[in-house]
């Protein structure tokens, strides 16, 4: 019998239904899983942080959750886990994408994926040195429904978008910066004799600059719509996304459609990609150029947006070679315990 252990965020909370912060029915996901025969043991990230609970060379899914303070957290339970030999439902790679379109695209590198162009940026200071093809796509780390995404046409454009979302300098800082430049003429540090009071003080007004990490991405023209393919095991649930007119951004812009004449190229593509992250489940985003070529945007192994399963009629399968529609409807919890125990029992 296969054994698996659930960590769940505290009351449950297993990310995500309609929003971010609606939990599945996890009481309907556990008997699924259970009814398939496996036994689980659901418990909560606090319990292995504290000690309550010893896990070791075992199965563990674990919730995610947009909560900056919850995320620091299951990572730091995540590392704990990972290090005492248990095998995490998905990666401890995975998990890092989450909120992190920087390191998703240095996995996809790993992982041997060709996409679209990109450069991932700490701060406008490193551009220096780098031949640039405008036009870009400019992307925050963080961000879902597009909010962090424009277009720039040149360096002027990317210093405009970052200078957007910087938080300014308070007043105090500004008295502060003035205080140590011109008020401590006589400081001396016992030790470091090499101190100088103006080097020092740009020094640290350079430290406490906020700066905002950055990805720039290839540019597709034309660009009308995007699908949005969701894995789940065998299962795999589709929608095109549009554009607003003047916009190059589907996601976010709320124009589905679930009825796709010519799925096929996308559902491929899907699941190529699916073979290489090796997780349960993944939700891709895919945009089309002018050739037919698809390229993978952006990617998710767990917590993602599920219009195209909750609005969709059904799903398809791929059977030998060939794929197969069935119009369905079940509840979400459901086929994703499903597309677990399709994972687990490969």
């Amino acid at each position: 019998m296969t054994e698996l252990y659930v960590l769940t965020c505290y009351d449950g909370f297993i990310g995500q239904t309609r929003k971010p912060w609606v939990s599945i029915d996890t009481k309907a996901f556990i008997t699924e899983l259970q009814n398939s025969g496996i036994k689980v043991h659901q418990h909560e990230f606090h319990e292995v942080i504290n000690g309550r609970l010893d896990i070791r060379d075992s199965l563990v899914f674990y919730s995610f959750s947009h909560r900056l303070s919850l995320q620091h957290y299951i990572r730091d339970c995540l590392m704990h886990l990972k290090a005492l030999g248990n095998t995490l439902i998905p990666s401890f790679e995975l998990f890092c994408c989450h909120e992190n379109k920087g390191w998703q695209e240095l996995l996809k590198r790993q992982l041997g994926i060709r996409s679209l162009d990109n450069h991932y940026f700490s701060s406008i200071r490193e551009l220096s040195g780098y031949e640039l093809n405008f036009p870009l796509v400019f992307k925050t780390l963080k961000g879902s429904n597009s909010t962090g995404v424009a277009l720039v046409n040149s360096i002027s454009d990317i210093k405009h978008e970052l200078h957007k979302r910087l938080k300014t300098i308070s007043l105090l800082q500004r008295i502060d910066f003035w205080r140590r430049k011109h008020l401590r003429i006589h400081k001396q540090f016992p030790g470091y004799p090499g101190y100088d009071l103006k080097k020092d003080a740009l020094a640290y007004q350079d430290y406490m600059r906020y700066e905002l990490p950055f990805v720039l991405q290839e540019y597709i023209p034309g660009l009308s719509y995007d699908y949005r393919v969701i894995v789940l095991g065998d299962k795999y649930f589709i929608s095109k996304r549009h554009t607003k007119s003047g916009d190059f951004r589907a996601s976010g812009a709320k124009l589905f459609d679930f009825d796709i004449k010519k799925p096929q190229p996308a559902l491929d593509k899907a699941r190529s990609l699916y073979q290489r992250f090796g997780a349960p489940f993944l939700s891709v985003d895919l945009g089309e150029n002018s050739a037919g070529e698809l390229f993978l945007f952006e990617y998710q192994a767990s917590h993602f947006g599920i219009n195209a399963i909750v609005r969709g009629s059904g799903y398809y399968i791929d059977e030998n070679g060939s794929w197969s529609f069935y119009k369905e409807k079940q509840p979400f919890e459901r086929y994703l315990a499903q597309g677990l125990i399709h994972y687990l029992r490969q």
